[in-house]
């Protein structure tokens, strides 16, 4: 379909271009834009934009919380859709996806066993027919407390994620980043990515596999994690909920900007610009010491006596860092956001032209078709890329060599993965070593699987060693800030001057160009201009910052994607690959399903002033015992039991369409809200399971059950969803294990290590030509 550049990746070719996706959602518990949302979406799209043919089957029978939900407009851009007539043949759907694969390279499927592989459409009887079919599975959720249906709220609601989220009451809160979806949909495309890399070596198909417990796990590593020696860092996120101050403020017109002071003498500059008096210690031992809490009341007071514009025009072009809090799809009109080909126009067939997030993710050749791709000193000159490297193409990303220049989360993540993946990852670092090397748990949350070299790249007698690592390098990954890899030498001119076949990979926080792009980056901010914080607020109420680094993960996972399209492209062609993608590409794909019609925002489903949910068939409730329970009602039958089971008056036949514009409460939840605060949650959970309503209690943990809920459940550690190894004086470290699995062959063990400063250096160094 149409966009700001007119066409999208497979109408203008793209390092996919020519191959065929099928993407599925099958079953009652797997449609809908709410319920499945980006698991069921977002392979397609990402996929889509690479240059991929894609077909997306749907459902006739669409979920009852999909009523007035129109994020489907947004995902379905350049996509063709396939809607299957099943009601009366169940049947139908299945058999269409069947067709659609035996021509297909790769089919992403989602739903139950009872729609799948029970209709024929596993990866067995699938490829029997299409051995070179890459079938990418997202499972049915299950942990120790049994099977539960692939609803995003229930899944959060089971890990104990409703309880990590500060908010304006006690209690647990709705949480609108969709975690799970996302996740479970990101590692989907990385697995499809990776099939796709491996069967043009081999010409053999395979099988990868998530869940979106999976998908919760591979977005929120920096908070699921424990060592057997805590340190202040530790204590900070596995213990308690990171900062308490969320930095946003509210202005005399009403609306909130956010600060952050992430640049070295931001704290400082901002005190001094601001009259407030200085820091004796720094902005760290201020947020431990309670001082920031004194000087937080007195910034709200200040802030409240102008209008945001005036506020953000008087501290632009400072050292620290000021951003509106904007609502979800709004900054799809930002002109920055437009400049840069984020956000892009399309035609819809009801809605006629509107506006919805572009690509976030973009690769382009980099060198003549044909050209070897990474060639070495004696290799001839017409060698495929992975002889010309002198090593055999095998499982997954083996052989393939990754220098990582990246530092904080957003950057390391990416390279963690394609180690995981079988790559063999060098990371540099400067002598004093990564800035979050003291800052443990983001540290391993985006390090482990790789080795250890410090140079500093400032002294001119690194330049040698770091040329040769350029040479070694297959991929040249960093998420520098616009112009600093130019001053250090390894911008891409510079690597591609050593290495024309290498795919260097930018993962920018605002793009290469236009009014942001010189501009400091970080998870804080981006919460802040893609929707995320003022939606979590609730109507009416100040935004919430969630201290989990979703967005800086998620770029990570973007990022992965790139990389891996640009690998595949590199194995196709010979030629080198320019990947780009950005923080707020990343944090924008967390709200994609928002999308402007003229100057009309059209952003979903809104979260009610308590933080409780979207409507009455889909939030949470609180029992007579005080304990909360997730309820959500995907059709009108689950919505009759439900009324059976409640024997409330009043009640609809119907379960009413979820509260997409703000506004006062349903009369529905009101009634709800008092005959489930007649008995206890457990009770309401127990009957209302017997009827077939799909419901699940809430977790109530602190950060510390939290975290044991996630790394002690057997089932979880049995699919490998957790990894335990030594880490230097910290002593042994548990953390989230890689949300994919592979077949038929085993997936390359990555080494289960986090290397100390310069563990490598030696080794690497003295390997290099």
């Amino acid at each position: 379909m149409t966009g700001a550049t007119g066409t999208t990746g497979a109408e203008t070719g793209g390092p996919l271009a020519g191959v065929r996706v099928v993407e599925a959602a099958l079953g009652a518990g797997a449609v809908g834009a709410v319920g499945a949302g980006l698991a069921a979406n977002l392979p397609g799209a990402l996929l889509r934009d690479f240059g991929a043919e894609v077909a997306h089957v749907r459902s006739a029978r669409r979920s009852s919380l999909d009523q007035g939900v129109e994020h489907e407009r947004a995902w379905d851009r350049g996509k063709e859709v396939v809607e299957v007539a099943d009601r009366e043949d169940p049947s139908a759907a299945a058999e269409t996806v069947a067709a659609l694969a035996r021509e297909a390279d790769v089919l992403v499927l989602s739903g139950p066993e009872e729609a799948v592989e029970r209709r024929g459409l596993g990866w067995r009887a699938l490829a029997a027919a299409n051995p070179g079919l890459v079938h990418v599975r997202i499972r049915p959720s299950v942990t120790a407390h049994g099977p539960l249906p692939d609803l995003e709220l229930l899944v959060l609601a089971r890990l104990g994620v409703c309880t990590q989220i500060r908010g304006n009451r006690p209690g647990p809160k709705f949480p609108v980043a969709p975690l799970a979806t996302a996740g479970a949909g990101l590692a989907a495309t990385v697995g499809a990515l990776a099939g796709l890399y491996e069967r043009e070596a081999t010409g053999a198909g395979g099988w990868a596999e998530t869940s979106l417990v999976d998908g919760v796990q591979a977005i929120l590593p920096m908070i699921i994690g424990r060592v057997e020696h805590p340190t202040g860092a530790t204590e900070l996120l596995w213990r308690n909920q990171g900062p308490a101050e969320g930095l946003s403020y509210r202005c005399a017109d009403g609306e909130y900007l956010q600060l952050w002071f992430g640049a070295k003498g931001a704290y400082e500059a901002f005190l001094e610009h601001i009259g407030d008096p200085p820091s004796e210690k720094g902005y760290s031992a201020d947020l431990v010491s309670g001082a920031m809490a004194e000087r937080d009341a007195r910034w709200r007071a200040t802030f409240a006596t102008r209008d945001r514009d005036a506020w953000l025009e008087e501290l632009a072009g400072q050292p620290f860092r000021c951003e509106p809090v904007l609502r979800p799809g709004e900054a799809l009109l930002d002109p920055h956001v437009r400049e840069i080909g984020l956000s892009v126009e399309h035609d819809d067939p009801e809605r006629g032209r509107i506006t919805v997030l572009g690509p976030v993710a973009r690769v382009t050749p980099a060198g003549p078709p044909g050209a070897p791709a990474g060639a070495r000193d004696g290799a001839p000159a017409d060698a495929a890329p992975d002889d010309a490297a002198g090593r055999a193409a095998t499982r997954l990303l083996a052989g393939v060599r990754v220098l990582d220049l990246s530092a904080y989360l957003a950057g390391p993540v990416t390279p963690q993965i394609l180690a995981e993946l079988g790559a063999d990852v060098v990371k540099v670092e400067p002598p004093t070593g990564d800035v979050h090397r003291t800052m443990h748990p983001m540290f391993a949350a985006g390090q482990r699987g790789k080795r250890a070299v410090a140079l500093d790249l400032k002294d001119p007698a690194s330049r040698p060693q770091l040329e040769r690592l350029f040479r070694w390098a297959d991929v040249v990954h960093h998420n520098a800030r616009v112009g600093l890899a130019e001053r250090l030498g390894y911008d891409e001119d510079t690597v591609r001057a050593a290495n024309p076949g290498v795919v260097y990979a930018h993962a920018s926080g605002f793009g290469a160009h236009g009014p942001r792009a010189l501009l400091a980056a970080n998870d804080h901010l981006m919460q802040a201009l893609t929707g995320i914080e003022a939606a979590q607020g609730g109507h009416g109420q100040p935004p919430v910052f969630t201290a989990w680094g979703a967005i800086d993960v998620t770029g990570g996972w973007v990022a992965a994607c790139g990389v891996l399209a640009g690998l595949y492209a590199r194995r196709r062609t010979g030629a080198g690959q320019s990947v780009a993608t950005t923080l707020l590409g990343a944090g924008l794909t967390l709200t994609s399903g928002a999308f402007a019609a003229g100057d009309t925002v059209v952003a979903g489903p809104v979260l009610d002033a308590e933080q409780t949910g979207y409507g009455a068939a889909y939030r949470l409730y609180r029992g007579r015992d005080g304990a909360w329970f997730a309820l959500a009602v995907p059709s009108p039958e689950a919505w009759a039991r439900l009324v059976g089971v409640v024997g409330a008056e009043g009640l609809p036949d119907a379960p009413p369409p979820l509260r997409t514009e703000p506004g006062a409460r349903q009369p529905e939840e009101e009634a709800l809200e008092a005959v489930f605060a007649t008995r206890d949650a457990g009770e309401w959970v127990t009957d209302l399971r017997a009827a077939g309503v799909p419901v699940e209690p809430v977790a109530d943990e602190d950060r510390t059950g939290f975290i044991s809920r996630i790394l002690d459940d057997p089932v979880g550690r049995q699919l490998g969803r957790v990894v335990a190894y030594e880490w230097g004086e910290l002593g042994r470290l548990e953390q989230p294990g890689f949300p994919l699995r592979f077949g038929p062959a085993a997936r390359p063990a990555a080494p289960l290590h986090i290397p100390e400063l310069g563990e490598h250096t030696d080794e690497v160094l003295s390997s290099l030509a």
